[in-house]
């Protein structure tokens, strides 16, 4: 193999490991414990590369953590704190290493953060289905920062559904399923799976059929789902997240009986 066409290979594999989620740094807020999005530590040039040359251990650098640590925070009667600084894998603690790059000590287990500025967000509950390579969450934070003092914090919480279950969803389907054109099937199992896009207010734009055991009936169950009276809309550092989704569902036949008006 040609040496350039190895070189795109790599290029090809690094880009899509660096795209995996990366552990991220907590921040303990009142009994609430939320996700950085951004840890405050980056804005340090260099402190990875600085931390893992002064590390004489054995560590790992991982896709899903490409700095090598993740770090814990604290806020205390609106005051950033530093508390904790660790291995991402061997939960190892790397404190002294902090304390020699930032030239202070940890008192009480705790450095002020009075190198911190600039507004940072948060979350908490995370929606794993909506979270590929960027974390999305069911309530942020925004923590406004002066030299460490969080001068201002705004909570953000995400528009729910009640049609969030899949129960309740399928349940919601089959009712307004236009039965009356429904072919005898004789007790057949169907399944269904459709992407779905919605707006802003959870409301439904557009469905597609994605694969269907039953594709005759396919119309029908995309009129069906453009009723749902709405999805769950989420945010990202404060703005809307595009919604789209997969759905997935199956049932007998003989289940419809029990929507037939």
């Amino acid at each position: 193999m040609k040496p350039i066409y190895i070189f795109l290979i790599l290029i090809m594999v690094a880009n899509q490991s660096k795209a995996t989620s990366q552990i991220p740094d907590v921040i303990f807020f009142g009994k609430d414990t939320l996700i950085f999005h951004d840890s405050p530590l980056d804005k340090f040039e260099g402190i990875s590369d600085k931390i893992l040359r002064l590390r004489n251990d054995e560590y790992v650098v991982s896709s899903d953590c490409w700095k090598g640590f993740r770090a814990e925070w604290r806020i205390i009667d609106d005051v950033l704190y530093l508390s904790n600084v660790f291995d991402c894998h061997s939960q190892k603690q790397l404190n002294p290493l902090i304390e020699e790059i930032l030239r202070t000590k940890f008192t009480d287990g705790l450095i002020k953060a009075d190198f911190v500025d600039g507004v940072y967000w948060a979350g908490k509950n995370q929606v794993y289905e909506q979270s590929f390579y960027t974390p999305i969450f069911k309530q942020e934070m925004k923590f406004i920062i002066n030299k460490g003092r969080v001068v201002n914090s705004i909570k953000i919480e995400s528009i729910p559904c009640e049609y969030s279950e899949k129960g309740d969803l399928k349940n919601f389907i089959l009712k307004n399923f236009n039965h009356n054109e429904m072919n005898d099937l004789k007790g057949e199992s169907i399944t269904i799976s459709a992407n779905i896009k919605s707006d802003r207010t959870g409301r439904v734009r557009e469905v597609k059929i994605e694969h269907s055991t039953h594709s005759e009936s396919n119309g029908l169950f995309k009129e069906a789902i453009m009723k749902l009276p709405c999805r769950p809309v989420y945010f990202n550092k404060g703005e809307y997240w595009s919604s789209e989704e997969s759905i997935y569902f199956s049932f007998k036949t003989k289940e419809l009986k029990e929507y037939v008006r």
